[in-house]
């Protein structure tokens, strides 16, 4: 049987990583151990920490998408660690496109078994800096909701109901009448192009954000290739209409919203502009600043049976 490593960050969801842990804690009869997060970063650390000590070692995150962008982080390059996940956050989108524990058995299958598929891992990059994302990473409209409903008191009343995503919805209808459209230039192997008036654009390692919203339909999480979305050049109101589409992956039919694949590419952004990685805040950028994105193949290993 594997080792067996249960990262919880108690705080995902306003509170529901822990009341999720304390039901799991009382049932596993199996030999494990567990580390309860206590700071930005805490669960990068520990998974680099055990990866480092442990063989065979299967690492279960319990929270959200926040918690389980962290613990991939950690255990990156280390082939021997495969990645579980037991979803606890607001937004979950992890848990939409990767298999994830929702029993006993389902841990003892893992456990017993030595499979594992492997998995892509996304990049971006400037000469300061470089993050990383599993699900997506975007700039423009999509991140300054993110980081308003993120930082806000409605989302932590609103968790408390299981109805944090109503934060997002309250914060893109503010937006929706204040928000400065931006502009970037596209540099890919084959062409450039320039982009203005642009609400928002999301590079994709698996379809969805933003708590289910199927930004990205055709992406596949370990194909070696990312997809953006770039949506620019319409009303606010017809973002709004879009927007409801999203959900059903219909947005991509409109002829303001542009799809593109690489293996590669860089941004150039014009303005000042909000950007997140896996939907946490990573920053405003500076004017007319390069940004490179690359997809990393193979990066990391999801659990299986």
């Amino acid at each position: 049987m594997s080792n067996i490593v249960f990262i919880v960050n108690e705080h995902a969801g306003n509170g529901l990583g822990k009341k999720v842990w304390n039901k799991w804690k009382e049932t596993i009869d199996i030999p494990h151990q567990v580390f309860i997060t206590e700071r930005t970063e805490h669960a990068t650390e520990i998974a680099k920490s055990c990866a480092d000590s442990l063989d065979d070692l299967i690492i279960v995150g319990v929270g959200g998408d926040g918690t389980i962008h962290e613990i991939i982080a950690g255990i990156v390059g280390f082939a021997h660690v495969r990645i579980g996940f037991i979803p606890a956050g607001s937004g979950n989108d992890f848990s939409r496109t990767f298999a994830v524990i929702h029993t006993l058995r389902d841990l003892k299958s893992y456990a017993n078994s030595n499979s594992h598929k492997e998995m892509d891992l996304g990049t971006v990059r400037t000469p300061e800096r470089e993050y990383q994302f599993v699900n997506n990473a975007g700039f423009g409209f999509d991140a300054k909701v993110a980081y308003l409903a993120n930082y806000s008191t409605w989302k932590s009343r609103l968790n408390l109901f299981r109805l944090g995503k109503l934060a997002y919805i309250l914060y893109l209808l503010k937006e929706l009448f204040t928000f400065d459209k931006f502009s970037f230039t596209l540099h890919t192997n084959n062409e450039i192009i320039r982009f203005d008036d642009v609400w928002f654009f999301v590079i994709c390692n698996q379809p969805f954000f933003g708590g289910g919203m199927k930004i990205s339909p055709k992406s596949i999480a370990n194909d070696q290739i990312l997809e953006v979305t770039v949506v620019n050049k319409l009303s606010r109101w017809k973002l709004l209409f879009i927007f409801g589409t999203v959900f059903f992956g219909k947005h991509t039919k409109f002829k303001e919203v542009t799809q593109f694949q690489a293996s590669e590419f860089t941004m150039v952004l014009h303005n000042e502009v909000f950007g997140h990685v896996d939907g946490e805040f990573s920053g405003i950028t500076d004017k007319d600043t390069a940004y490179t994105c690359s997809v990393v193949a193979n990066a990391w290993n999801l659990a299986s049976r």
